[in-house]
């Protein structure tokens, strides 16, 4: 009669071991795969969600600074004034000559992505070009010549093939250019190298992780983009209908060639931008990778666009297959331990001990109160009896252990519970903490003056700012309206979002003050101050901000408010520093500071100026922990004050930074560098536009007494 392996004492204690050994073991490393599965999968969903985030707010801040910038260049006075002459008087004019360098001047200012600037009149004809070839060619039928005219504002054109130069993507960004009675001239338009988009794009991919790809399009789904594949560019989706084509093909936002050649096969992917869904998982056949890829999704707030990052499944979740491969090389590990002893045991075993090996059996099923019978005295009885005594001593000891394990995993989940609720807690904290930070740090930076705003004729002025780590309240300002140049700098308390907003308020207050040509120093503060109290009160804050304000005309500067002291520069290097303590108060402090504030009448000769700045700088530690100190500020400027006003600052800079080293900058640092050209000739005094308005000005108190 053949025998079943089965009922073999070896056989089913190796059965035994490896059962109870393994399947344990098997059953946590699926349970462990399944959630680290999961958490990779999240962890990359929201990996390229943010990348593809980032990725729209570039492209997004990338039109809408170049919507800026033309909106800005087309109010160019030579623009407008070119335009308004009848086109047979242009040719040779001043006009001409002086629109045709505003233009040449302004695509250099980025040679490699701009193609062209040109001014089209009302009926939409090439008026002025800097590439000469286009002069003369009607553009009326183009959407960036009709849209600025019909609603007023800067515009940005689709992405589109070039019509004239091959192989040549380009975007085109207009504005109206309007005289000084706000009539429409004509048109600014800027031909723009589109392949800046797909640098972009291609640029941010980087950031996404290993064999992710990014990609760009438009509203009818067509790729403007691509960073792995670029032969997809001007191709669908999915395919698009006969007249959708033909229309898209006349505006040469798509090459004239087959429909058919004209798309790819996507229809998961529409699908999901259609439901407008912000994630997906698919495959990328007709893009030649047909892995399960994980996609992300992000619109644009300027044009109807989106942003898909794209990454194989397979990447994600690369440490789960190493997870495996160590959790099988274990198991096999275990296995071949457990097959040994239970082999090595069996073996041992013979007949006369089946009884013995009965109840061994059922112990190590369970049943630790069994005990052998046996009153033999030999070998078989010494064992029997050591087995019962082992079994007493088990007993006992699973019976204690038992009880520590479940005191011991009572703590741990006590211990689990408290650490869940202390990690909630602190990301809740980081996360309000860094919104806030970023909140402040832009609000910090949108109201800064841009560079044009410091191009002021018969000044050279030049500025720096640079955040912290952690954000604080440096502010500064320059202003220009009827001949006089307002200049403000100041520093909030402390960091963070009431700072910037803070930071916010006090420099709509001076510009608003300065638009209503308010020219005494001390009902500016005072009405700024109670402003500013008002609404910090408001906030229930305890927020205040350093002030100083300095209006500048004709050779003559007024200084007034509390902050950092002033230094003039005259021009032969020496520094002057003036202490503002006595000029008044802390902005927002208290409601009524008039009593406080006083302001000093300079006289700035040509080559002198003056240099402001916040305390982030004579108060920079490097590692020594030793401060740069207003001192070595002077001795800076005065070696260097023979330079231009941005060669001044630069100077500065460097030397602060040199000193900094590696240590962490603490505090923003802020530099403002004003200075009078030595051959800027006088035409107006500014002590009689203040005696011409019967103003009358008093340290103890300010009053307006008209004589």
């Amino acid at each position: 009669m053949k025998r079943s392996i089965f009922k073999s004492i070896r056989t089913k204690l190796i059965v035994s071991f490896l059962v109870v050994a393994l399947i344990p073991l098997l059953l946590l490393a699926f349970i462990n795969k399944q959630t680290t599965e999961k958490a990779l999968t999240d962890n990359a969903r929201q990996a390229l969600s943010a990348e593809a985030k980032e990725t729209a707010h570039r492209i997004d801040e990338f039109i809408d600074g170049n919507l800026n910038a033309v909106r800005v260049e087309a109010i160019l006075p030579g623009l407008a004034a070119y335009l308004r002459l009848p086109p047979e008087r242009r040719n040779g004019s001043p006009e001409d000559i002086l629109a045709t360098e505003t233009l040449s001047r302004l695509s250099r200012k980025d040679m490699l992505h701009i193609i062209s600037y040109a001014l089209l009149d009302l009926k939409g004809r090439n008026v002025l070009d800097t590439n000469t070839s286009n002069v003369g060619r009607d553009e009326s039928g183009q959407d960036y010549f009709q849209e600025p005219l019909k609603t007023q504002l800067s515009f940005v054109s689709s992405i589109r093939q070039s019509q004239t130069i091959p192989n040549l993507v380009t975007l085109f960004f207009s504005s109206p250019v309007r005289d000084a009675r706000g009539n429409i001239l004509g048109v600014l338009r800027v031909t723009y190298n589109a392949t800046s988009v797909q640098q972009l794009v291609t640029r941010e991919t980087e950031h996404a992780g290993a064999k992710s790809l990014a990609v760009l399009l438009d509203e009818h789904y067509i790729h403007l983009a691509h960073s792995t594949t670029p032969e997809l560019l001007f191709k669908s989706i999915v395919p698009l209908s006969p007249n959708v084509v033909a229309k898209l093909q006349r505006e040469g936002r798509l090459p004239k060639t087959l429909t058919k050649e004209l798309a790819i096969n996507l229809p998961d992917l529409k699908q999901a931008l259609d439901t407008k869904q912000p994630y997906l998982t698919t495959r990328l056949a007709a893009t030649g990778n047909n892995e399960l890829s994980l996609l992300a999704i992000a619109r644009l707030e300027y044009k109807p666009w989106l942003v898909v990052f794209a990454q194989p499944i397979t990447v994600a979740l690369a440490p789960v297959e190493k997870q495996i491969q160590d959790a099988l090389l274990l198991l096999a590990i275990i296995a071949g331990i457990v097959t040994i002893i239970a082999f090595a045991i069996a073996q041992l075993l013979t007949k006369p001990v089946i009884y013995l090996t009965e109840a061994v059996a059922e112990f190590t099923a369970g049943h630790l109160d069994i005990r052998v019978k046996m009153r033999s005295r030999d070998e078989i009885g010494l064992l029997a009896r050591s087995f019962n005594s082992m079994a007493r001593q088990l007993q006992e000891s699973f019976e204690t252990l038992e009880a520590k394990v479940q005191e011991r995993t009572a703590e741990l989940a006590n211990a689990n519970q408290e650490i869940i609720a202390l990690n909630k807690k602190l990301k809740v904290d980081n996360l309000r903490l860094g919104a806030e930070l970023n909140v402040a740090r832009h609000i910090q930076q949108m109201i800064l003056p841009n560079p044009d705003e410091l191009e002021i004729d018969g000044l050279d002025i030049a500025a720096y700012m640079e955040p912290a780590d952690e954000v604080g309240g440096d502010y500064y300002d320059v202003l220009q309206i009827d001949g006089v140049v307002t200049l403000a700098i100041g520093d909030v308390t402390g960091h963070g979002l009431e700072s910037g907003i803070l930071m916010l308020m006090a420099q709509t207050s001076v510009r608003t003050l300065q638009e209503i040509r308010e020219l005494d120093p001390v009902r500016f503060l005072d009405v700024l101050n109670r402003t500013l109290y008002k609404n910090v009160q408001r906030m229930n804050s305890e927020k205040s901000l350093t002030l100083a304000i300095l209006s500048y005309s004709e050779g003559l500067i007024s200084i007034s408010g509390q902050h950092e002291e002033t230094l003039v520069v005259r021009k032969n290097g020496e520094v002057e520093r003036i202490d503002t303590m006595d000029l008044g108060l802390p902005i927002a402090l208290d409601d009524d500071i008039a009593r406080f504030i006083s302001h000093i009448l300079i006289e700035l000769e040509p080559g002198d100026g003056v240099v402001l700045y916040t305390d982030g700088i004579p108060e920079a530690y490097n590692i020594g922990k030793k401060q740069y100190g207003l001192k070595q500020l002077c001795e800076v400027i005065g070696q260097n004050w023979h330079k231009s006003a941005a060669e001044v600052k630069e100077a500065v800079i460097v030397d602060v930074r040199q000193h900094i080293g590696k240590q962490k900058v603490f505090d923003d640092i802020t530099l403002l560098v004003f200075k009078r050209p030595a051959d800027v000739t006088e035409k107006e005094n500014f002590v009689d536009r203040i005696i011409s308005q019967k103003i009358c000005y008093n340290k103890g108190e300010s009053l307006r007494n008209f004589l």
